[in-house]
């Protein structure tokens, strides 16, 4: 089942050429909310295209940008051998 999602924005979108990492809360046409890892893949002012992977499959919503939350990803280590 699709989580809740806003309408596409007509303009204003900014898209970058790195998607940040964010949290995501999501809310479901069942009253359930789930929390989780995506990236922002676009945003406006007030929303943000929110792309997660659930079922091994690429999701994406757009959803006011006061249910997402930056999230640090963890930094790779080159290790000398």
């Amino acid at each position: 089942m699709p989580p809740l999602q806003l309408d596409a924005p007509a303009g204003g979108i900014t898209e970058p050429s790195r998607s940040p990492a964010l949290w995501v809360d999501l809310d479901y046409p069942d009253g359930s909310r789930r929390t989780l890892r995506g990236f922002a893949m676009a945003w406006t002012e007030t929303m943000v295209l929110a792309q997660w992977i659930e079922y091994s499959r690429a999701r994406e919503a757009w959803v006011d940008a006061g249910r997402c939350r930056r999230r640090e990803l963890p930094q790779r280590t080159l290790h000398a051998a």
